[in-house]
């Protein structure tokens, strides 16, 4: 299926953030400018469409004058700060073994197209085909992600590797003069696919860099993102409901589409975003039901309703029941 909404997790956009309020960059007015704010960052697991953040690393990029942008914020990373991704990428027993990891598990980290594995005689092409379409920022994700690619070797042999041959997706080599990533190795530029060779004789290695303390022991339980549609954007009304509430034009805007190219999409997929938001409303309603701190006229108010009447009438239509009887239900059934 072709995926026209694609996102990924926002631990591995936080070090982004993170280095542009460290360098002094306008990061308020940045993020407003793409329809995206600093709450959506403080949740790991949060999804973040990548159409606006790209364009918002290009802006800060011509903004602050900071051509390497992505060089600079990941050749500073090791694998492990992204959480239990990066640490069980970084516990496998050889390089290889981290390589696949990496591969399989990324589905769990963003809904972008695959990496994969390709064979060449002596060598092995780490490939990446990546997200298609998005021309705003392109570059600078390049940068971040063939970093990425490279610092996960470089875990497995020296902290100054570097490929023999990279190809690349772009047309420009625009701040990549003076970065590590890329010292003696020979760049080839507008390829099919972003990918760094490495030598068969490496793939055995044994990690070099021990994970950080608490990061290595989490138990990762993450599902695979979705490349429908319709559930990405289910799961970021989710998440706003847990912040606050967003409209249709709210969530079309953080993706980076219009109104009618989200409800569009939807249609195709034979449901509304009302549906949609209903759905997660009820949910949502339903723990906070469940919470007894909570008040219905609470609850309502919390979700976003005028009054709790108009609360009422719609977890009847959703349930069958009211509010008040879906607690009572609750209590009788925990007093069993």
């Amino acid at each position: 299926m072709k995926t026209d909404i694609t996102v990924v997790k926002a631990s591995h956009l936080q070090p982004f953030i993170s280095f542009l309020d460290k360098v002094g960059a306008p990061l308020e007015r940045l993020l407003n400018q793409v329809n995206l704010h600093a709450d959506y960052f403080s949740d790991k697991d949060n999804l973040i469409a990548e159409a606006p953040f790209w364009s918002l690393l290009e802006n800060a990029s011509n903004s602050q004058g900071i051509e390497d942008l992505g060089f600079q914020v990941t050749e500073q990373l090791s694998l492990d700060s992204f959480g239990v991704f990066g640490a069980k990428v970084m516990q496998a027993d050889s390089l290889y073994q981290a390589l696949t990891t990496f591969i399989s598990d990324m589905g769990q980290q963003s809904n972008c197209p695959p990496f994969w594995l390709m064979e060449q005689g002596a060598f092995v092409w780490f490939c990446r085909l990546g997200t298609q379409g998005i021309k705003k920022g392109h570059w600078p994700i390049e940068q971040h992600v063939i970093s990425l690619m490279i610092q996960l070797v470089r875990g497995f042999t020296s902290t100054t590797w570097t490929p023999p041959k990279v190809h690349l997706q772009t047309h420009t080599l625009k701040g990549a003069d003076d970065t590590a990533s890329f010292s003696n190795s020979q760049i080839l530029i507008n390829k099919a696919f972003t990918g760094i060779c490495i030598p068969k004789s490496l793939l055995l290695n044994s990690a070099v860099i021990k994970p950080k303390d608490g990061v290595a022991g989490e138990v990762a339980s993450h599902m695979i993102i979705s490349t429908v549609n319709s559930h990405v954007i289910k799961e970021l009304l989710m998440q706003s409901c847990a912040n606050q509430r967003f409209n249709a034009q709210q969530i079309a805007k953080s993706l980076g589409l219009n109104i009618r190219h989200m409800q569009r999409l939807l249609k195709e997929e034979g449901c509304s975003y009302r549906e949609l938001s209903e759905q997660v409303l009820f949910k949502q309603s339903q723990v906070m039901l469940s919470a007894e701190q909570f008040s219905v006229l609470e609850v309502s108010l919390a979700l976003g309703y005028s009054d709790a009447a108009n609360f009422t009438r719609a977890f009847k239509r959703w349930s069958g029941l009211s509010p008040t009887q879906y607690k009572q239900s609750l209590n009788n059934s925990f007093c069993r």
